[in-house]
């Protein structure tokens, strides 16, 4: 993979994340459900998903389909991108230059916890680098075994983070 490459993931993912909070907001608009049914039953496309209409109709599932879907593009994002700039900097013998940054081993447990059902649990290596913190937030060992919820880790910090990596990207690595 190549640096630009790299950098189109990024930009790929920060789309992703803006384009299903666009998606969050017109699901909320009391209009945008009935729109929909009636532009859907209206064009002749492929329609795979029979439950789709009942779930457009129910504003409570579609709530909360549509909030599930934003966490979890920006789960997908946050741990796909760990991996994709850990990969290119282990094979572009970079990876000290990441593992120095300040944010580096925050990134590392917090996409361990979105790998792992969303709780804390932290091995022998996780326990020594304790506590971790980036940002204003620190991961320490009183988490042990919690959830991790929006209050400790918001979005909007989840895309400060996507961004402060994609920068580093940006203006360090070769």
């Amino acid at each position: 993979m190549t640096k630009s490459e790299l950098l189109g993931i990024y930009r790929t993912s920060l789309n992703n994340c803006s384009l299903v909070y666009a998606s969050l907001v017109l699901w909320a608009y009391p209009d945008t459900p009935d729109f929909f049914e009636a532009l859907y039953v209206e064009m002749d496309i492929p329609k795979p998903h029979s439950d789709l209409l009942p779930i457009v109709r129910d504003s409570n599932v579609l709530k909360i389909a549509s909030e599930q879907l934003y966490n979890t593009v920006h789960r997908a994002a946050l741990k796909e991108l760990f991996e994709l700039t850990k990969a290119y900097c282990e094979a572009t013998g970079q990876f000290p230059a990441l593992k120095s940054q300040p944010w580096f081993q925050f990134w590392r447990v917090l996409r361990n916890c979105f790998s792992h059902d969303m709780r804390f649990r932290f091995n022998a290596h996780d326990r020594s680098l304790l506590p971790v913190s980036w940002s204003g937030i620190t991961l320490d060992l009183s988490l042990e075994g919690n959830q991790l919820t929006q209050r400790q880790f918001s979005r909007e910090k989840l895309r400060e983070l996507m961004e402060t990596t994609r920068a580093f990207v940006e203006t360090t690595l070769a």
